[in-house]
């Protein structure tokens, strides 16, 4: 039987499988909280196993699931490779242990629904980690179009710019599972990254009704490319549309301590627009979210606007949903779901060359 919800008379304690370069932000957040013990670390690199083991102390270090059962965690952070996060989900699952899971849920449909199926199988509680649905700039975007600041919302235009330049030195490990998923025909800038993009659609408009997908290639090394110039286009259900355009730029520079990209997410209303201006990399030495209306400009600087910031919030929800502050997880396996369907759909539409309905769950 998975813990009891909610956790209060003591820290929860909390796993972590998959020490890749994504740990370096998921982690941190959760060290020298005083209602949360790390009580296990888990990878098959054992160089990785102790490099965490050093920054977490009484963290246990593991090369199995089972290992990491054995200390009885109450929830376990799941940071590995998209193509196997079910096999590692419906394991812990299974075991009663709650689960929250980077995001994309999964890579294909027959993989999320293994998840869910587990979830419910088990009932202990499946969370998809969507850092995006935190990052200061979005959040304050999200209540500026909730209290009408720009009217009836008519349209959403994102943007992804990638780069060859700045930001963290990627292992080779890395780069060759990134390279591994544009071959494999889902890709990385559309599926990876534009996950983030069609996440934060639904978050601020609801389930998307119908996709079409655009996808191109680069070459940005010898006998290596990615899937940009990409160009998705969707309708909601509430009759909003939305576009993300996706770029790269082999020789760009941006200013980043994290991932880089430059980033930038507009929606406009009946009397206005917001702008985040940025969201991965130091792009753009504008404020980080801007509001126009009735002829007047507004900028917020005094927003937290760093990957590390928007982690930082996940994390926090996350523990309050477990110890009873908050009272539901911002995205369920169910959400994320539609999030996936929407992605694939715009995949198949690329090849039939014409938007298609997005499925219901």
């Amino acid at each position: 039987m998975p813990t009891p919800l909610p956790i209060r008379d003591r820290p929860v304690r909390l796993g972590v499988v998959g020490l890749g370069q994504i740990a370096e932000l998921a982690v941190p957040p959760y060290l020298g909280r005083p209602d949360v013990d790390v009580v296990a670390l888990c990878d098959r690199d054992p160089g990785r196993r102790d490099h965490w083991a050093r920054r977490v102390s009484g963290a246990r270090p593991c090369a199995s699931l089972d290992e990491v059962v054995e200390q009885r965690p109450d929830v376990v952070d799941v940071l590995v490779p998209t193509p196997v996060h079910h096999e590692v989900v419906c394991r812990l699952l299974d075991a009663g242990v709650h689960v929250q899971v980077q995001k994309p849920l999964a890579r294909d449909l027959a993989g999320a629904d293994a998840m869910l199926a587990a979830a419910a199988r088990s009932g202990a509680t499946l969370r998809v980690l969507e850092d995006y649905l935190y990052f200061p700039p979005l959040v304050r975007m999200k209540q500026l179009i909730d209290q009408g600041e720009i009217g009836t919302p008519v349209n959403l235009s994102m943007k992804i710019v990638g780069n060859g330049r700045g930001g963290w030195d990627l292992t080779q490990e890395s780069l060759e599972w990134q390279f591994d998923q544009i071959r494999d025909g889902r890709g990385m800038l559309v599926f990876d990254h534009g996950w983030h993009q069609l996440a934060v659609a639904t978050w601020l408009f609801g389930p998307i009704e119908r996709v079409f997908g655009w996808l191109g290639t680069t070459e940005v090394a010898p006998g290596y490319e990615m899937d940009a110039p990409s160009t998705l286009v969707w309708e909601h259900r509430t009759g909003v549309r939305g576009v993300l355009d996706i770029g790269f730029a082999v020789d760009m520079y941006l200013r980043s301590s994290h991932y880089t990209g430059d980033e930038r997410v507009e929606v406009t209303g009946s009397c206005g627009y917001v702008r985040t201006n940025r969201i991965s990399a130091q792009g753009i030495a504008e404020p980080a979210l801007v509001l126009y209306r009735d002829g007047e400009t507004r900028s917020f600087h005094d927003l937290d606007d760093r990957p590390p910031d928007a982690f930082r919030a996940s994390a926090d929800a996350g523990i309050g949903f477990l110890t009873g502050r908050l009272d539901r997880v911002d995205l369920t396996g169910e959400d994320a779901r539609h999030v996936l369907v929407a992605l694939l759909t715009a995949l198949e539409s690329n090849e039939a060359g014409r938007p298609l309905p997005v499925p219901s769950s």
